[in-house]
């Protein structure tokens, strides 16, 4: 259903709406029902009301938020602000939380959330300005959830920081819920939130002169400490990843197919390892790239001979118009089974410019030429037909 300014032609029905005109033939209209628009029933609400009738005005800008009308709503509501600065739902609906005695936007209150982490006071943060900010985060909310996460763990309140981050793994998909989820698994398996760092963290601050933690008890009200743990969680992952891609390396030779499983086996483990500490498994998901990139080249090599086999087979006899037709036909398959092969390669390649640079230009070049020569066939073929 739409709703807007109608004009009834012979053949036609035209729609005037707030973001924009559509047209339908008669015949694809089911009925037209005459009403006046949401932008005249508006009109018609704040012609009843007095200019300082803050109640009323946002009531209006509420009613204009339900009918599909955001820019006229964040005009009244705007307008309500100004005659009641402290409005709650005025000031709401415009995206601003009322944050240890000030409104601030959505940015200005996460920042100073953020700041209070490290300074504190912790209580007032979850009761108060966390709650608030919560109220105006709409699709952002999992960023405000899992700051409050972190302020549970600084307030060494490790169950209820459990149960924080289960929800956010719940509701959130793909690599942050991986992470989520591993923070929720460590907070279990621990529940006084004391964890054994088997090595000192980071494993480079000796050589770095960086503040390290010391291998041993910790606790993960400590912010490098969760690091550290979600760091020796990556090690384990890389670790299967890597007994992922050996078990591949086995069974190429022999077995191509199974080998591509284990591969992206191996890939996946990466990407969770990933998902925990940033690029920690770039070099390894590289590698990984780089092998099933070198199979693929396997078979175009073998793709590429089939094509140069008919091209020689059709220059060293005199074929019938039919057969003539069937090679070129075939020529035209093995140059799309290159092109597809090329394509997997620029599409492993692509989350690598650097790493990859070599092999997304070769397949870039080949691609190409592939597709020179494929017009000059299908050419070829749309002639003699």
């Amino acid at each position: 259903m739409f709703h807007g300014k109608i004009t009834v032609q012979e053949n036609s029905v035209i729609i005037v709406m707030e973001y924009g005109t559509m047209s339908f033939a008669r015949s694809e209209v089911a009925r037209v029902e005459i009403r006046d628009t949401a932008i005249e029933q508006l009109s018609r609400r704040l012609a009843e009301l007095k200019s300082d009738d803050v109640a009323g005005l946002f009531e209006a800008a509420a009613w204009a938020d339900e009918n599909e009308l955001p820019r006229q709503a964040r005009e009244l509501y705007q307008k309500v602000v100004v005659l009641s600065p402290h409005h709650k739902g005025a000031r709401r609906a415009l995206g601003f939380a009322f944050v240890e005695g000030q409104w601030r936007t959505f940015a200005q209150s996460m920042e100073l959330c953020r700041a209070r982490l490290d300074s504190g006071p912790l209580d007032a943060l979850l009761r108060q300005s966390l709650p608030a900010v919560e109220e105006i985060a709409g699709e952002r909310w999992p960023a405000v959830r899992e700051l409050r996460g972190l302020a549970q763990l600084r307030n060494k309140d490790f169950v209820t920081a459990a149960a924080t981050y289960q929800d956010l793994a719940r509701r959130t998909a793909g690599p942050t819920a991986w992470k989520f989820a591993a923070v929720a698994d460590l907070l279990n398996d621990s529940r006084d939130g004391m964890v054994v760092l088997a090595d000192p963290y980071p494993p480079d601050a000796k050589l770095t002169g960086k503040k390290f933690l010391p291998a041993g008890p910790a606790s993960l009200s400590n912010p490098l400490v969760l690091e550290a743990a979600l760091h020796a969680r990556a090690r384990k992952e890389i670790a299967a990843g890597r007994s992922h891609m050996e078990e591949g390396l086995k069974l190429e030779p022999t077995d191509p197919d199974a080998a591509a499983v284990k591969y992206r086996q191996a890939g996946l483990t990466f990407d969770r390892a990933d998902a925990l500490v940033e690029k920690i498994a770039l070099s390894h998901r590289v590698e990984i790239a780089r092998k099933r990139i070198t199979m693929i080249r396997k078979d175009t090599v073998l793709d590429a001979a089939g094509f140069d086999k008919q091209l020689n087979d059709l220059g060293n006899a005199d074929v019938t118009a039919a057969v003539y037709r069937q090679r070129l036909t075939q020529m035209v398959r093995h140059l799309d089974n290159v092109r597809g092969n090329l394509a997997s390669v620029l599409e492993l390649a692509q989350p690598f410019p650097i790493e990859l640079v070599m092999e997304i230009s070769w397949a870039q070049q080949d691609m190409k030429k592939v597709e020179a020569m494929r017009q000059i066939l299908v050419a070829e073929l749309n002639a003699i037909q």
